[in-house]
């Protein structure tokens, strides 16, 4: 479980970001609604210490917070894709050559991954020609082989296809039977229905609160 207990993060020319409490169990799906500039996305950086904050504290698993408890726990998956230069194929081979993670998905499973996101064919390419669709197809895959207990999802499908939205939708669902906790930020609000247990509503810069998709969408929507 990660606790987060009243953090206060500041914004320059903004408010401040305020979290009281929240907490995120494992073998969920968490999915993040809230207008642009709500603070979702800093919500995410917040967990993965890529920004700091003034005052509060977060716990993972009660082993405590840092940026090395963060990079044990926790993959990421930005809202823009970073790759390194090179081919694809050179950039997933660089996780297995660079990566800390001592639980990567094996070589196989990379490469069925690989199959069913029908990327086989772009290996070769230079990571930087792919289209939008390929690039956000490829950075999905990559979190998800680092294979972590929780995983923080920044619109990964905002580019793709219904086809592979809906791929990546079921292996979110795959991915949750393992008890792997998942944490959505989307502007999609059925997709917020259907895929999440829980939604997280942001709003002004807090979290409003913590509902079941039934009561978000009968009482606070």
């Amino acid at each position: 479980m990660i606790k987060i207990s009243n953090i206060k993060k500041n914004i320059k020319y903004q408010s401040p970001l305020i979290i009281d409490n929240l907490e995120i169990k494992k073998g969920y799906i968490y999915t993040i609604l809230g207008h642009n500039g709500s603070g979702k996305s800093t919500l995410l950086k917040i967990l993965y210490n890529l920004t700091d904050y003034e005052d509060g504290e977060i716990d993972i698993d009660s082993k405590g917070f840092s940026e090395e408890i963060a990079q044990e726990y926790i993959a990421y998956n930005p809202q823009k894709s970073c790759f390194l230069r090179g081919t694809l194929e050179e950039n997933f081979n660089y996780i297995y050559k660079y990566s800390k993670s001592k639980n990567l998905l094996s070589r196989n499973k990379l490469n069925e991954l690989i199959k069913e996101f029908k990327l086989e064919k772009k290996l070769k390419s230079d990571v930087r020609k792919l289209s939008g669709g390929e690039q956000a197809k490829a950075q999905f895959i990559r979190t998800i082989v680092l294979n972590k207990d929780y995983i923080l999802l920044d619109e990964p499908m905002a580019s793709l296809d219904s086809q592979s939205r809906q791929l990546v939708e079921n292996k979110m669902r795959e991915l949750r039977k393992q008890k792997k906790t998942i944490i959505l930020v989307t502007h999609d609000f059925i997709q917020a229905k259907e895929l999440g247990d829980e939604i997280i509503f942001m709003e002004n810069l807090k979290v409003v609160g913590t509902y079941s998709p039934y009561e978000f969408f009968k009482n606070i929507l």
